[in-house]
Formats: structure tokens, sequence, C-alpha cells
């Protein structure tokens, strides 16, 4: 025999059980963010894109998830393509790479923020801030993403050249992993070593830029960084370009 609720029993049920509630942004705060996303901003992190064709053409998905506490695209890298035709990966997107017209989509305790990369990446990108509950949460995440100056103007001490080679997108040797993931972002593989009692990290960037989307613009795009970078006691001391080239940073 099959159980069904009668409608007082289901009413009674809604009223008593426990509440979720999900805090939103107050008017006053959904415009102090607006304000916060507004003018050419620099990205922190690389930012993989999925671009998917809809009613009006090709657009943005967004892959990586931003949350008060940290930043992640496994989740939705790891969620099946429902229609590979119309959909599309690229990285693009990396540390220090400019983006302008900021926009915000608020839904309850996300907020999506959409922006477009200046050329030659006139791309448009789309970031998830997740678990935002308040303007505090907002900021906690824009931080991890956006800076308000080029990355290598926030650290006047820092040598000249590695200065000059964020701002180029250029590896230098020498260069600690925080540099060096400005330049090049978060590395396909990450390998530690001991050698002689030495610690060495050895990085494997991404080459495959994936494929862009867009009418009569979609190719596919390499990133052209470096195949293995060698970090010895923290510093960048082995740079070896990929197959077929001598470029030591992104194009």
């Amino acid at each position: 025999m099959k159980f069904r609720l009668s409608t007082g029993v289901a009413l009674l049920f809604l009223l008593f059980a426990p509440l979720v509630v999900r805090a939103e942004l107050s008017k006053e705060d959904r415009e102090e963010a607006k304000r916060m996303i507004a003018g050419t901003l620099y990205l922190r992190l690389d930012v993989p894109l999925k671009y998917v064709m809809g009613s009006f053409g090709w657009g943005p998905e967004a892959v990586l998830e931003v949350s008060p506490n940290g930043h992640d695209t496994t989740r939705i890298l790891s969620l099946p393509i429902k229609n590979p035709k119309k959909a599309k990966l690229n990285w693009v997107f990396y540390p220090n790479y400019p983006v302008r017209f900021g926009k915000l989509l608020f839904k309850a305790d996300t907020v999506s923020v959409w922006a477009e990369g200046v050329s030659p990446n006139d791309y448009e990108i789309m970031i998830d801030f997740i678990q935002i509950n308040s303007l505090d949460d907002f900021t906690k995440a824009f931080n991890q993403t956006f800076s308000k100056v080029p990355l290598q103007d926030e650290h006047p001490d820092w040598p000249s050249d590695v200065r000059s080679g964020i701002a180029e997108h250029k590896l230098v040797v020498g260069m600690t992993k925080d540099q060096a993931f400005d330049v090049v972002g978060t590395p396909l593989d990450t390998k530690i070593d001991d050698e002689n009692g030495v610690k060495v990290e050895t990085w494997s960037p991404r080459q495959d830029g994936g494929t862009i989307g867009g009418r009569n613009r979609q190719k596919n795009m390499r990133t052209g960084f470096p195949a293995l970078l060698k970090f010895t006691d923290g510093k960048l001391q082995v740079i070896e370009p990929a197959p077929g080239t001598t470029d030591l940073g992104a194009k």
C-alpha cells in the first residue's frame, strides 16, 4: 500500500521542519560589491572557462568557484559535459591578466562575476563566488581573485627583473613559487624530490589552452608555457622550454 500524507499532516510537517535559511546580501552590500568590481581589475588566479552555445551564440559558464576560504575548479571540471558539440573548455586567462566592465548576478548565496578581457584576450569570463552571505564574505572572495593594480605593482620591494617578468608574463630564474605562479598559474602537476639532501620541486605547466568559442573565432589555443619548472629550496632554477619553442613564459 502506498503511503500518502494528508494535506493537514503535510502542512504540519512543513511548519515544524527545521528551516534552512540562506542569507543574502543587502541592497547596500550589493551596491558596494558592484563598486568593488568596477574599473580594470587584474586576476590573481588562472580562470578556466566553459563556453556554451546558447540561443544567442557562444557564452561563458563559470568553472572557477571562489568561497571566502578558498577556490576550486575540480568540482565543475569533473562533471560530464551534456553536449560536447555545444561546449568548449579553454584556459586562456592567467594571473595578472586584466579584465574590465565587471557585472554581478546575485542568486541566494552565489554571486556570479562576469567580466571582459582586454585585447588580445578580449573574451568574456565568468567566475562564481559561493557561500557569500555577507559583504565580508564577498570581499574575501574578491581579494583572492582580483587586484586593483597589476600584481608586480603590489611588490615594489621585489627585484626589478622579477617585476618586469611578471608584467610581461615571463618567467625569470630566481623567482619564488608565488612569483612564478603569477605567470603560469596552477601547474598541471607538481613533484617533490630530494636530490642530495636538497628539496627540488618540479612543476608541469599547462600546455593545451583548449578551444575558444565564438562565431568565426573557434580555434585551438596553446599557452606557450615551458614544459617544466624546477625550484631548488623554493627558488626557480631550471626553465625547460616546451618542445619546438624557446619561449620562457606566456604568449
